[in-house]
């Protein structure tokens, strides 16, 4: 299994947004996750935010390149779940 990208990004967005994300967190402080019921509001309305607050597709990349919440919980997950092609744990981007 691949870990997912956001399939809606703006350009450098999939991998790059990944990366380009957990940068923007390592700079950043204050910030926390969505609960699920957060994204479960964000996913009926088929959008959902990035880490600093856009309102983007809910696979998307933000207009600044960060990825969607939903885009880098399902990346941390399939990461947790030790996913990664051949049973490894992959190095995130």
């Amino acid at each position: 299994m691949t870990v997912p990208v956001g399939r809606d990004e703006a350009p450098g967005g999939g991998a790059a947004a990944l990366a380009a994300t957990h940068a923007w967190f390592e700079v950043n402080s204050g910030w926390a996750p969505p609960d699920p019921e957060t994204l479960a509001d964000w996913a009926a309305e088929g959008a959902c935010r990035a880490p600093d607050e856009c309102w983007v597709a809910r696979h998307g990349t933000c207009r600044h390149g960060l990825a969607s919440w939903q885009v880098v919980l399902d990346a941390l997950a399939v990461l947790d779940a030790g996913d990664a092609p051949g049973g490894r744990r992959r190095p995130f981007p």
